[in-house]
């Protein structure tokens, strides 16, 4: 019989963010339109409160309850600790954008709730069919959150052209994780490494695994295309201007930010634990295709980002580019890597969610809505503080000195040198170079062009509180970056290096 000690304290969190999503929407319910300001305060509290309980009941005291398919580690650890981080972020941007045109931010906070909850439960999947149901539903909440402007057309397009995009490359993940399944018989990542291990035998079909090219391969190279379209890697990123410019400038904040953490968790995750390259019979060919994703996906996304003018898909673009570094450490597939990785993840997000939150100010009150980089013209006589903020978070997405951005880079490119990809570190190097063209288009406007309008700029407190609390850990990771690294460096510890 199980304990129920036990089982809360292996789910506290999620709990916490079940019942504050529900608390939420029941306040809303009863006060509405009066608790239109409360529901982001109640949403932010709860997963500050999740974040607690996750650090206090980190690892249960016994074994009497392991869920089927969950693996408690550290890893999982620090991926509910960001996904909490980033959507506590991105609430308090939720109150503040117009272009929801909603009388309650409840619904649009219990949705963020609920993807934190499914980020927490993403963060210790180890099942293939735990993966797939967990992105998929991060998926339906971005879908929503895309169309959540129900009176703009271009939303709906968007949302559209989203939901076809991710449901065919899920129904092919879908497809590759049923071939591996068949020849390996199980759906867990342990299992499946066990057969992909060198010289294993499938107990389905008594063929070894080197003699299951045929199967494997493809089943690989699909796996790989689903979960490349979660991060919008390049060639998987048709959908993600059109998604950026057309949702609510919150729910593209949202899109660029915890569906990337989402696809980067399962990546890291069935990497290292089922196909690492040093004991896999096929982990060579799935780093190769992971060199070759990241190869590609910096080229494409910083020649298109070249080409922008409107600041929302330059932003989509670059963060295609983006995840090309991010993919960097997985390629490495070492201690330094991973740590390295989610350092720039974390840099990143609050580098976007501080611009995302400058575009809500700057272009929110604009009529008609417009999110040209030319809106930004003139902005640091506007808004001093603000156009500094934006230049904080763009310099950090360059990787200049100073900020996070550059000490994620140089771990990143440390460990590609370490572990032999030179020429990898070159093409990531130059790809960064070629990001200073398309950044400076949005920092020349802001210093260097007449004022777009003379409109005065109101930035509600909620705003203001996650603009500058971005623009400040952007600036603090970069100049006091070590204990941060050493906690990311414990994702590590389960893993085999």
């Amino acid at each position: 019989m199980l304990d129920p000690i036990s089982v809360f304290r292996v789910f506290a969190s999620e709990l916490v963010l079940l019942f504050t999503a529900l608390l939420v929407l029941l306040g809303d319910l009863i006060f509405r339109p009066r608790g239109r300001h409360y529901c982001t305060g109640f949403a932010v509290g709860g997963l500050i409160l999740a974040s607690l309980f996750a650090i206090v009941f980190r690892v249960p005291d016994d074994t009497s309850f392991v869920p089927a398919g969950l693996t408690i580690d550290a890893f999982a650890l620090v991926a509910k600790l960001l996904g909490f981080s980033f959507i506590a972020m991105l609430a308090l941007l939720a109150d503040s954008d117009d272009c929801c045109r909603s009388p309650s931010t409840a619904l649009y906070c219990a949705l963020l709730l609920i993807a934190a909850l499914v980020i927490s439960i993403l963060g210790a999947a180890s099942d293939l069919i735990l993966i797939l149901l967990a992105l998929d539903f991060l998926g339906v909440i971005a879908y929503i959150m895309t169309s959540y402007d129900r009176v703009n057309p271009r939303a709906s397009e968007a949302a559209l052209k989203y939901l076809l995009y991710g449901s065919t490359l899920s129904a092919l993940m879908l497809f590759g994780f049923s071939w591996l399944y068949g020849v390996s018989t199980t759906t867990d990542l342990v299992g499946l490494g066990a057969f992909l291990d060198r010289g294993t035998t499938s107990s389905a079909l008594s063929l070894r695994a080197a003699e299951l090219d045929y199967v494997v391969l493809p089943a690989l190279i699909m796996a790989g295309a689903g979960l490349a379209m979660k991060l919008a890697a390049a060639p998987f990123h048709q959908w993600a201007p059109d998604t950026y410019q057309g949702a609510p400038a919150c729910s593209a904040a949202f899109i660029a930010v915890v569906p990337k953490l989402g696809g980067l968790i399962a990546l890291v995750r069935f990497t290292l634990v089922a196909i690492p390259a040093a004991s896999s019979e096929h982990g060579g060919d799935w780093q190769a295709l992971l060199v070759a994703l990241a190869v590609v996906t910096m080229i494409v996304g910083s020649l298109a980002a070249l080409l922008q003018q409107d600041i929302k898909r330059l932003l989509a673009y670059s963060g295609v580019a983006q995840v090309g570094y991010m993919v960097i450490g997985v390629v490495t597939q070492s201690s330094t890597g991973l740590a390295a990785l989610l350092f720039y993840l974390l840099v990143y997000a609050l580098a976007t969610t501080g611009i995302f939150a400058a575009i809500i100010a700057v272009t929110g009150k604009l009529t008609p809505v417009s999110t040209e980089i030319s809106t930004f013209s003139g902005l640091h006589k506007r808004a001093p503080w603000l156009a500094f903020a934006v230049l904080v978070g763009l310099l950090g997405l360059i990787g200049l000195p100073l900020t996070g951005g550059f000490i994620g880079k140089f771990w990143l490119f440390v460990a590609a040198l370490e572990k032999g990809f030179p020429w990898l570190t070159v093409v990531a190097v130059l790809s960064s170079i070629v990001s200073i063209a398309y950044y400076w288009k949005i920092i020349r406007a802001m210093y260097f062009l007449p004022v777009y309008t003379d409109a005065a700029l109101h930035m509600p407190t909620w705003l203001s509180v996650a603009v500058g609390i971005c623009a400040i850990l952007v600036i603090l990771l970069g100049l006091f970056p070590n204990g941060v690294l050493a906690f990311f460096r414990l994702a590590a510890i389960d893993f085999r290096f």
